[in-house]
């Protein structure tokens, strides 16, 4: 995919009535590879405690757009998606976040603007805003108790775009050196001497054991620093079985 595909959705606030949560938004974004961060009409701006909360977004919050009305905010994207945690009248339309990413990502794939809207925190997105959007979201919750945090819910949403624009995880992990096959036999050959120093072997069948263990470390696909690690406590019992 295109370095800068996700550049082509916009996360839009409308009337954002705490700065912290503003903060907290942008690194939900950053987090997850977005951008671009609009504010219709906010109730409060962006301070000091957005930026504390926004940790390393600072430049998401810094760079954000401050619009008055979402006519402006939304007039370049071609979907225009409506986060909502209520029942609305048009929910023959209602998508889950897995249901509508398919169409998020043919749209930009086609370079065509995606704006995600979500509501004030108290009372979500009004009537006219819901209209203005051809898309109805909502997250799946408890129906019992359905309480997401603004900034929880972009997170989500962030997520579900992120995980499917790029599941990689090679990032997080350690570089692996596996044990070879003379490093197995090697270790084979260690247990080998210390069941035959502790008498184990004794009415045992030698080489049904000794398959059986080549099969465990087969299975068990040792790094090399796993093998050099059963060596050296092998070596020391074997050293210990002297005295």
């Amino acid at each position: 995919m295109q370095d800068n595909l996700l550049d082509n959705i916009q996360i839009v606030m409308c009337n954002t009535s705490h700065p912290g949560n503003i903060g907290s938004a942008a690194r939900a974004m950053k987090t997850m590879g977005l951008h671009n961060l609009s504010l219709v009409a906010p109730l409060a701006k962006p301070d000091d405690h957005s930026l504390a909360l926004s940790c390393n977004a600072k430049d998401v919050v810094e760079n954000c757009k401050i619009i008055d009305d979402l006519d402006t905010a939304i007039a370049d994207s071609h979907i225009v998606i409506a986060m909502t945690g209520r029942k609305r009248e048009f929910n023959d339309r209602l998508h889950s976040p897995k249901e509508i990413i398919p169409e998020i990502f043919s749209t930009i794939q086609n370079n065509e603007q995606v704006s995600i809207v979500f509501g004030n925190e108290q009372s979500g997105l009004t009537i006219e805003q819901l209209e203005k959007c051809n898309r109805l979201v909502t997250i799946p919750g408890n129906p019992k108790y359905f309480s997401l945090n603004l900034s929880q819910a972009v997170q989500i949403m962030c997520y579900e775009i992120y995980s499917n624009y790029n599941p990689n995880l090679e990032f997080l992990q350690n570089s692996v050196k596996r044990a070879t096959e003379k490093d197995v036999q090697h270790l084979l050959s260690s247990f080998d001497e210390l069941l035959v120093k502790s008498n184990y072997y004794q009415q045992k069948n030698i080489e049904r054991v000794q398959r059986r263990l080549q099969n465990i470390f087969h299975k068990a696909e040792l790094e090399r620093e796993e093998s050099d690690l059963l060596n050296g406590i092998l070596k020391q019992i074997k050293f210990s079985l002297k005295d």
